[in-house]
């Protein structure tokens, strides 16, 4: 009695610890199956990053966005507009903006704001060929260098093309209705991202590949009030005083002739009229 007791008790032990072996071994399956399916579906920052950091290991050309400002005095601000536009147009370029201002009294154009794109690797040159059109008053440039932000947005793509292939090759093996909905989903909101970073990828290479001027156009004239002539200049500009002077002055007598004119006859006028009062009182 006393081995068949022993014996009963070594049975359910067996039994128990084949149950937690079983049961271990299923957890393990179900927590390997949940990863693969997360791996497949899922979008990971982090492949982004992997990506980036084999990226930067290869040798990446710089990436910079350059502009420039400029600033000119002229002697036809029209004429001077146009003979830049068709210049720009000549390297490959384009206006992207164009702002006219116009003397409201006579409609001529008192200045003009451009805003112009070239290729980046003829700036240098553009820059030069610009300063001729004019007096130059002012000029500066500037660059931004943004290889690491290129580098990052290819890697995300690339990571984000990836991804979509696989929810494809997933949407085409899907089994069940929820499977093809989860797929669906995932793959639309990667599409939507991909097609995002590609517009920023676009504009980014845009800015890269054309640099922008401002170009600010004003007459000569404009600044002769406040600029040093020197002395010969000087005497000129008194000469040209004088001149105006005169022309006005010739000007104000024609306008005041005609009334002078009235003036005499009203005097005449009343001379006589006097006169004749005069004669009648001495009869």
């Amino acid at each position: 009695m006393m081995l068949l007791s022993d014996w009963s008790k070594m049975k359910k032990l067996l039994i128990g610890a084949l149950a937690l072996l079983l049961l271990s071994g299923c957890g393990s399956i179900t927590a390997d199956s949940g990863s693969d399916t997360s791996t497949e579906i899922g979008y990971d920052r982090s492949e982004a990053k992997v990506a980036l950091s084999e990226g930067s290991a290869i040798a990446v050309d710089q990436q910079m966005i350059q502009t420039a400002s400029i600033t000119l005095r002229v002697d036809d601000v029209a004429q001077s507009a146009d003979d830049i536009s068709q210049y720009v147009a000549s390297i490959g370029g384009r206006i992207d903006s164009k702002n006219e201002y116009r003397n409201p009294d006579s409609s001529e154009i008192t200045s003009t704001d451009l805003m112009v794109k070239v290729p980046s690797e003829q700036l240098d040159a553009a820059l030069e060929r610009l300063k001729s059109f004019g007096d130059l008053e002012g000029f500066s440039t500037s660059a931004s260098d943004v290889t690491l932000q290129v580098i990052d947005l290819d890697a995300r793509i690339a990571s984000l093309e990836t991804s979509i292939a696989s929810l494809k090759k997933l949407l085409d093996e899907a089994t069940t209705v929820t499977d093809l909905l989860a797929a669906e989903t995932a793959l639309s909101q990667r599409q939507s991202e991909l097609d995002s970073l590609k517009s920023q990828r676009t504009y980014l290479a845009d800015q890269i590949k054309l640099s922008a001027i401002w170009i600010n156009i004003y007459p000569k004239n404009a600044l002769d009030a406040v600029k040093p002539i020197g002395f010969v200049a000087g005497l000129e500009k008194g000469w040209e005083a004088i001149v105006d002077f005169a022309s006005n002055l010739t000007t104000w007598t024609g306008l005041a002739l005609p009334w002078f004119g009235l003036l005499l006859l009203l005097a005449i006028v009343l001379r006589l009229f006097g006169a004749i009062s005069k004669s009648r009182r001495k009869r």
